[in-house]
């Protein structure tokens, strides 16, 4: 018999936890579980009982501090697989990876996955439709682009998670101001030609490099309208057999081949252009991809809908050498969706807002989560309309 897999995982957890299904379901399966985290996420109540150990470095973000304690740390600890289950996460966990030539993603294609401008060139190189696009680099191409490509233009961070630090910029002047605020740390960013239109996500699961469970899904606003307009967020299931699903799934496997991911979970986003004078559907664009779960709700939502938790999978397909050929199925197929707002009070009563189909979900002080349900994906819009029209007027949602 296999001997257990000693795990360590990356966890940047100061702002909250996370993953707490993949570490119970990584004991379960039997593995040693290790944590490097940061001293400020001691104080997040780690699930004891999933972790055999825990240590803490001042800054998780200092890649080279960190490298240097987990190769101190590897002197008596053996480390089979090392994971990271969150944004950061990842581009550390490949680095360490590559350093310490434990198997899994390493720093090449870890890129494809956090580095924003190398995702945008490998998917256009692959015949993959993407927003215009340049990185912020060689001044004389940045402004041969700003001639050729009409505005407005978004200045996005190469390695920032969801839409971080995005700005929106209508003229050329502004562009030119942004880059010379940035300095040196401009070609960390790059320059795409702002493509309003609706954004959608497929989120699932990919075993021996094909994709084993997918699930795709709207979001009620754009991420980037949430940070910078402000709204209640809201994302929901499509119709499996509609053209919106269908349409995505396809494009999502050419990202998924392209971008060369053999084993694990993913968060992929488009968005889709708006329709032609003739009334022709608009074209499903690339915008981002992520080789961990969805945050945003997504778990709970895709859960609910399916009976598939993410987590646990994930965990499963990094234990895969000790158990059988990997499989994944539904559990009940549904229609779900999730609602998040900030709001005025601390501590906001869901109760108004609950019934058949609609469960609160946790939330942190002054915000409010939901999850719908319904038999299909107008029931679940419909549910989900409703609310936000009553959260905005009676809880005073911050904007």
């Amino acid at each position: 018999m296999s001997q257990p897999l000693h795990f360590l995982l990356i966890m940047a957890a100061g702002g909250g936890l996370y993953a707490e299904a993949f570490l119970k379901e990584l004991k379960r399966l039997g593995s040693r579980v290790v944590v490097i985290t940061e001293e400020a996420a001691l104080k997040q109540p780690w699930p004891r009982d999933a972790v055999d150990a825990i240590y803490a470095v001042p800054d998780i973000y200092d890649a080279v501090a960190v490298e240097r304690a987990v190769s101190y740390l590897a002197r008596e600890e053996r480390i089979d697989r090392l994971v990271g289950p969150g944004e950061y996460d990842i581009e550390l966990a490949a680095r360490l990876r590559e350093h310490l030539r434990v198997p899994g993603m390493g720093d090449s294609t870890a890129r494809y996955f956090r580095d924003k401008l190398a995702m945008r060139e490998r998917a256009a190189g692959r015949g993959i439709k993407v927003p215009a696009f340049i990185g912020a680099i060689h001044r004389p191409a940045i402004a041969q682009f700003l001639h050729e490509t009409p505005g407005p233009w978004v200045l996005k961070p190469r390695m920032a998670a969801s839409s971080k630090g995005i700005q929106k910029l209508s003229d050329q002047q502004a562009v030119w101001r942004a880059l010379d605020q940035l300095g040196d740390k401009a070609s960390h960013h790059l320059l795409e030609k702002f493509t309003p239109g609706e954004v959608y996500h497929v989120d699932g699961v990919v075993s021996g490099g094909q994709v084993v469970f997918a699930s795709a899904h709207r979001y009620g606003k754009p991420i980037l309208a949430l940070h910078t307009e402000g709204c209640v967020y809201t994302t929901w299931r499509l119709d499996e057999q509609g053209e919106e699903a269908q349409g995505l799934f396809a494009m999502n496997r050419r990202v998924l081949a392209a971008f060369g991911m053999l084993a694990g979970v993913f968060h992929i986003e488009y968005i889709r252009g708006a329709a032609d004078a003739d009334g022709k559907p608009g074209e499903f664009y690339f915008l981002e991809a992520s080789a961990r779960v969805g945050a945003g709700l997504i778990e709970d939502m895709v859960e609910a809908e399916s009976g598939i938790n993410l987590w646990a999978e994930w965990a499963r397909l990094e234990v895969g050498e000790v158990l059988p050929p990997y499989q994944v199925a539904r559990v009940h197929d549904t229609y779900a969706g999730v609602l998040a707002s900030a709001v005025a009070r601390e501590h906001p009563d869901p109760r108004p807002y609950l019934s058949e189909h609609v469960k609160a979900l946790p939330a942190k002080p002054y915000h409010l989560g939901l999850l719908v349900t319904g038999d299909t994906e107008a029931a679940v819009k419909a549910r989900l309309d409703e609310l936000v029209g009553r959260i905005g007027r009676e809880l005073m949602v911050h904007f």
